[in-house]
């Protein structure tokens, strides 16, 4: 019997080991990660909220790997970075603190709306496939502050979609190629992930065990989807982000439909 415990429990940690290559794979290339982590976290038996607890921990840990192979590799600045990382995590702490304040119901009904937006420009917008980046709209220094709060408020508040926010912000308002604002999206959105998971750790609700193996996989995914995203650019980004908000997008919408309405 002790045997089997053993077995089933290797099985289990291999599995999620396996999922969590695959979603840092996914996340180093367009966000998203979270749509595979969440659920088998879920399907291990952990209570909600320590699902999201230790979800947040590993994938900071894949986020901290991500962030160091595109700074590594020179295409990423920390000259691009330093405001804005400044101003998430002002953004962060303050949404993180009205978690408890205020309610989400407004977010929850906009977000798919929001989602379904993302997912229509993803298709259709040309400067998605650039490989140039275009004019800025607004002064750099302007975008990361104001973004950086905003942003980062959302990611300590709410958090679903927060890459795909960063990405299109800094396409739209930047004028970044796709590549680039992947690049600048991760150590960004990591500045807004370890504040919130500052707060799960506080109340207890981080499963070390799990989220270590699953941080070890995040770690060898990261890398195999940060090599992509360096040498191949837009080729594999705009189709993988497009596959990935069109899931969350029908998540969204899915969760959000009322009962009953197929009938």
């Amino acid at each position: 019997m002790m045997h089997d415990w053993f077995v089933s429990g290797v099985n289990e940690m291999l599995l999620l080991f396996v999922i969590a290559v695959v979603a840092a794979v996914v996340d180093a290339i367009a966000g998203g990660g979270g749509l595979i982590t969440v659920p088998s976290l879920m399907i291990a038996g952990l209570p909600p909220v320590t699902v999201l607890g230790t979800n947040r921990f590993q994938a900071v840990i894949g986020e901290l790997t991500t962030s160091f192979m595109y700074l590594r590799s020179g295409q990423l600045t920390w000259q691009q970075l330093k405001l804005g990382l400044l101003f998430t995590v002002i953004g962060s702490v303050f949404g993180s603190m009205m978690v408890s304040m205020l309610d989400k119901h407004t977010l929850e009904i906009l977000l798919p709306v929001l989602m379904v937006a993302i997912t229509l420009y993803s298709m259709t917008s040309s400067k998605l496939k650039a490989t140039s980046s275009s004019a800025a709209k607004v002064a750099t220094v302007s975008f990361m502050v104001f973004a950086g709060l905003i942003l980062g408020f959302y990611n300590g508040f709410f958090g679903p979609g927060t890459g795909s926010l960063w990405m299109l912000s800094l396409v739209i308002f930047l004028g970044y190629t796709i590549k680039q604002a992947t690049m600048v999206t991760k150590p960004l959105n990591l500045m807004g992930n370890v504040v919130s998971l500052g707060l799960f750790v506080y109340i207890g609700q981080v499963d070390y065990r799990l989220g270590l193996v699953m941080g070890i996989g995040q770690v060898v995914g990261s890398v195999l989807g940060s090599q992509l995203v360096l040498h191949h650019g837009p080729r594999f980004i705009r189709p993988v982000f497009i596959c990935v908000t069109l899931l969350m997008t029908s998540k969204l919408l899915w969760e959000h439909l009322p009962a009953g309405w197929w009938v």
